[in-house]
């Protein structure tokens, strides 16, 4: 792990919500590049670089702030790692997504983030939480608002961003 971890963070502390039309913007004209292909490999390469310097459990922002969206097997799951049936997990810590289907927490921040910002059911989280924050995922341009999004509330998404602008840039 790079020494400027604390250094990543308090730049996003400090540009993130300062910066997001301009990486908004940013993000949407990714949509025209005739390659998408290296607009991926760029932020795979990013995306490790981000994450060689930035220590997820000394930030924990997005089980701090973003409730995850909750499968019906990610339920099974979970309810199952908690010896807890399905019917007590999903009274005890879901609500109903009525727009998307699924479930959602019912507070933030996550019931299961540990005092020490660690999830407590790590093997068994979310497959959201397990895929977050997609900056490795195929059609990183395709998905412009959630990256902008993501940037606000995660400082390894906004040092993808930032380093992808300076790159297209320069």
């Amino acid at each position: 792990m790079h020494d400027d971890h604390d250094a990543n963070l308090e730049d996003w502390r400090q540009n993130a919500q300062k910066n997001d039309d301009k990486n908004f913007q940013f993000l949407r004209s990714l949509k025209m590049v005739s390659s998408p292909a290296r607009i991926d490999a760029l932020t795979r390469e990013l995306h490790d670089d981000a994450f060689a310097r930035i220590d997820c459990t000394r930030c924990a922002n997005c089980c701090k702030t973003m409730p995850p969206a909750l499968s019906d097997a990610d339920v099974d799951r979970i309810a199952g790692h908690l010896g807890m049936t399905r019917e007590a997990f999903i009274e005890t810590y879901l609500l109903p997504n009525r727009e998307e289907g699924g479930y959602d927490m019912k507070e933030l921040p996550c019931p299961f983030l540990g005092e020490d910002d660690r999830c407590t059911i790590y093997d068994a989280r979310p497959d959201v939480c397990r895929r977050f924050p997609h900056t490795d995922s195929e059609h990183f341009a395709s998905r412009s608002y959630q990256h902008s999004a993501n940037a606000k509330a995660c400082p390894a998404v906004f040092y993808v961003v930032e380093r992808m602008r300076e790159r297209r840039r320069g």
